[in-house]
């Protein structure tokens, strides 16, 4: 019997991430992840992982557990963006967080994946139409003043409304980024 992986969770790979002092939070490394993974290049976070833990020893056992952990995510991400059951989620901060900080965590979220298609080579230019107007909300979203939000239902409801948007759009943007690998550009017709 296959075990399969569960996303560590979001508090602890928090803490495992300032404890060894990398400047990301754990929804901008899961941003940064589900860019990777849109775009395509299978390698490209392999190169990732061996620069965020370039200067930090193997032997350090926080060190250990945040790459186990990094590593788990990214099994569960790709499983998630690859099946049909169309099952991904942004990883964020859960529902006992404040929504301010539910909030930031999307944030977050959302200038990691548009750092991972940077990263990847991918730019908004190379979008048309939804997925070109989904690429302009990420980024309208990494601007969100989510310090000063007030918790009531209007913004519950709203909050959840963009963590839906926000999970459909990256299944928009990789099925476009899907579809136009190996196939020319449309621009250069």
């Amino acid at each position: 019997m296959t075990l399969t992986p569960k996303s560590p969770p979001h508090q602890r790979f928090n803490q495992l991430l300032a404890s060894i002092d990398l400047d990301v939070g754990a929804s901008e490394m899961h941003g940064v992840l589900c860019g990777l993974l849109c775009a395509g290049h299978s390698e490209a976070h392999v190169r990732w992982f061996e620069d965020l833990f370039e200067n930090r020893s193997a032997d350090d056992l926080l060190v250990s557990e945040t790459r186990q952990a990094l590593g788990q995510l990214y099994q569960v991400t790709h499983r998630q963006m690859n099946d049909g059951d169309l099952d991904f989620m942004p990883y964020l901060p859960d529902e006992r967080a404040t929504l301010s900080e539910r909030a930031g965590g999307l944030a977050e979220w959302c200038q990691g994946f548009l750092y991972g298609l940077g990263m990847a080579g991918i730019s908004e230019a190379g979008f048309v139409g939804d997925a070109k107007e989904a690429i302009g909300d990420i980024a309208e979203i990494t601007r969100l003043d989510h310090e000063y939000i007030e918790a009531d239902e209007a913004a519950e409801a709203d909050f959840v409304e963009l963590e839906e948007f926000l999970r459909v759009a990256v299944l928009l943007i990789r099925e476009e980024l899907v579809a136009n690998r190996g196939n020319p550009r449309h621009d250069q017709e």
